[in-house]
């Protein structure tokens, strides 16, 4: 560890203003600790060569002794920008247009309208979430809801799509309310509601009820490890109880980097609430036309609660009279009704009296979900109001109650050099001492002087494109991560980030237009496969499974039956075999949405910490109870089950036929040619065609199987 710290002590940091100044010479530190250098392409020459990406690859395939693969094909094209920009599958309409447009920038074209569509937010929001550790409750026993989640969920779908700038994004979900510099002795200002709403990123960490001084500390150290992963790259949790094993981050530097989050203060928990989860902040609704929406739907809840009332009330009625006219009978109707086996009332007037006396406690949780509030926090507002500004300490072996020496806020020595205290701005009448701490870590991540900032969230995308980044842990770039496969790459992908002013879509647009992307993944080579088994060279497209989110979505698209309602409450799909009423925990949660409102994309999905949906179990979508970077990609006979014999897919495929059906007429060849073009991207092969035919005839059935059978392909659910 000392040889380790000594190598990594290399150079000096001085603020400004909250803008860190790198002074040291380059050569003096080690990736990925130097700054973005002024990064020369490699001089290759090559026709293949699109733009800067692919110098970087050829040059290393050449040393390799490799050659990249041709081309995909238009249609592969085409779906693989679908999938990967907005998570859905091209229509036959998308697809015909693209292999017609014979114009030089079709391709261009393509990618920039991709982007610009509103399903690219829904889609890159779901990676980010899963960064986010996001969920509607809070987890552990009882697993309480987190009401006002959902509208963090929206804010990055949001984001997304505006392009907001990658600095920005930081800064409002670390420090949203600490934006505004005071200059006077005037009432502080208040956050822009979207920033308060930002600032849930801090508070989705599982939460359990509270223990004073030790939940205060496990609080402030999940944050601090969360935002030293997701933003830096660092495994800064490692050094809570010791000092880091591997990697320069002495348990100094980690009370050093909690010391920023000192002075927040949370909401206390809401009358009523015996799970103590902490409460909101106001947080007016601010995206168009929001506020108008929230009101539509209040109306239409208390509209749904007094029907369902009545609804009760009768059908209570009506049970009564049919066991026993005696109106002393209604005391055992709930006796009776508890009772499956009973036979005085039948099992769908048992099903409708179950839902009907669980409508009015669903009903008022959606009512909570629409205050204008957000699972947020703020700065303490110290002294004389509050207390002020605490003295942080070591805490020696992670220990709640074991502090040792007392540290000021600063910096990971690892990238600074010094164990020197931050400077933090605070206004010139030090009314607030306990503002701006958040900020000041804030401006530092988010300057383009930080060494990590950029690599890692260009190397976040590059892994969400190509499904391994180029540095392979992505939220770990320490001694650990193996190292960058491509180091020079990586830092000119920061350094083009940086100057399109961290612009996400910038960057995606240089990515998916490069010769390096738009390789075929088909492309069998003995020689290639031998010297790079693991294609860590990008000598061909790396094939991938589509997440469980874009299964799903994808078999809704297919069908027809996708609901493209954006942003709004969280949505209850149905569950197989009624799970949502069997989960070990307290009442169900989940109010099962039968209807179109259930058939919402995925990001939209109610996120229950202990019960995530089967299917979306299956593929690898578990609900976070911590940041994740990485997806797993099992392959499992679960899988197959879930898309052949699933409830959810064979009642898509009957739509889909249905869909085929009306749309392509009688004939079963017409009928299977669309089928293939929907699902697909593309016209089946003649025996594809001959073998489906026989079983599309084979009974009156036989279309709704040749969907599932297509459904049910490795196509469907994999990116070429």
């Amino acid at each position: 560890m000392h040889r380790i710290a000594i190598r990594h002590a290399f150079f000096c940091l001085a603020m400004l203003s909250g803008t860190a100044l790198w002074a040291q010479s380059p050569e003096k530190r080690e990736w990925p600790f130097y700054p973005l250098p002024v990064a020369e392409l490699p001089e290759v020459r090559s026709s293949w060569i699109r733009n800067g990406i692919d110098a970087f690859i050829l040059e290393r395939l050449n040393e390799a002794g490799l050659e990249p693969a041709p081309e995909a094909t238009r249609q592969q094209l085409v779906r693989r920008l679908y999938l990967d920009l907005i998570g859905l599958p091209p229509s036959p309409e998308d697809v015909e247009a693209f292999i017609e447009d014979e114009s030089e920038r079709a391709y261009e074209a393509l990618v920039d309208r991709l982007l610009n569509d509103p399903r690219y937010g829904e889609r890159w929001a779901r990676l980010w979430l899963d960064l986010a550790r996001y969920a509607d409750t809070a987890g552990y026993e009882g697993d309480p809801d987190l009401p006002h989640a959902w509208r963090y969920r929206d804010y990055v779908i949001d984001a997304f799509n505006s392009d907001k700038s990658y600095t920005e994004f930081i800064k409002e979900q670390i420090a949203g309310d600490e934006f505004e510099e005071v200059m006077g002795a005037g009432e502080l200002p208040e956050p822009l509601p979207e920033r308060v709403v930002a600032m849930t990123f801090l508070r989705l960490a599982p939460f359990t009820e509270p223990r004073g001084d030790e939940s205060r500390h496990e609080l402030l150290s999940e944050m601090t490890s969360t935002v030293g992963s997701v933003f830096l790259g660092l495994t800064v949790g490692c050094a809570k109880c010791h000092d880091h094993k591997y990697d320069s981050i002495p348990t100094k530097d980690f009370y050093r980097l909690q010391a920023f989050f000192a002075t927040i203060s949370m909401p206390r928990p809401e009358p009523g609430d015996g799970f103590q989860i902490g409460g909101s902040i106001p947080a007016p609704f601010y995206r168009r036309g929001e506020q108008e929406w929230a009101n539509a739907q209040r109306a239409k809840l208390e509209r749904e609660i007094d029907d369902s009332k009545q609804q009760l009330e009768e059908l209570e009625k009506t049970l009564t009279t049919s066991i026993n006219p005696d109106a002393s009978a209604k005391e055992n109707l709930d006796a009776i009704l508890a009772d499956d086996n009973n036979a005085l009332i039948s099992a769908e007037n048992r099903q409708r009296y179950r839902w009907l006396s669980n409508r009015e406690r669903f009903l008022r949780q959606q009512l909570k979900r629409l205050q204008p509030v957000a699972m947020s926090l703020r700065h303490s507002f110290g002294p004389p109001y509050e207390p002020g500004v605490p003295t942080s300490r070591l805490m020696i072996r992670g220990e709640y109650d074991n502090p040792g020496e007392a540290v000021t806020p600063g910096f990971l020595s690892c990238i600074t050099g010094n164990q020197g205290p931050a400077s933090i701005r605070l206004d010139p009448f030090k009314r607030w001492p306990t503002r701006s701490r958040r900020m000041a870590l804030a401006q530092w991540i988010a300057s383009p002087d930080n060494p990590l900032t950029a690599r890692v969230m260009a190397n976040r995308l590059w892994h969400w494109h190509f499904g391994r980044g180029i540095v392979e842990t992505p939220s770990d770039f320490g001694q650990l991560s193996g190292g960058p496969s491509h180091a020079e790459l990586l830092d000119w992908l920061a350094l083009q980030l940086v100057k399109e002013n961290w612009s996400l879509k910038a960057l995606h647009r240089l990515i998916v237009t490069s010769a390096t992307y738009r390789q075929t993944s088909l492309r069998p080579n003995e020689q290639a496969a031998e010297i790079d088994p693991d294609n860590k060279l990008l000598w061909r497209f790396r094939r991938r499974r589509l997440e469980a989110e874009a299964v799903r979505d994808s078999v809704l698209v297919v069908s027809g039956r996708l609901n493209s309602e954006q942003f709004g409450l969280p949505i209850f799909p149905p569950l197989p075999d009624d799970i949502e009423e069997r989960v070990k925990f307290s009442t169900s949660k989940w109010d099962t949405q039968h209807g179109p409102q259930g058939r919402k994309r995925s990001i939209y999905i109610y996120q229950q910490r202990t019960l995530t949906m089967p299917l979306m179990q299956s593929f690898d979508a578990l609900v976070c109870d911590e940041s994740r970077p990485r997806r797993r990609h099992s392959v499992t006979p679960l899988q197959a089950l879930a898309m052949y014999n699933g409830q959810f897919v064979s009642e898509e495929a009957k739509h889909f036929a249905a869909r085929v059906n009306k749309e392509a007429g009688d004939d079963i060849t017409q009928q299977i040619e669309l089928a293939y073009r929907i699902a697909l991207s593309r016209a089946p092969s003649p025996d594809e065609l001959a073998e489906l035919k026989v079983l599309a005839g084979a009974d009156e059935s036989g279309l709704a199987a040749v969907c599932r059978v297509l459904l049910n392909s490795n196509e469907f659910i994999y990116v070429d």
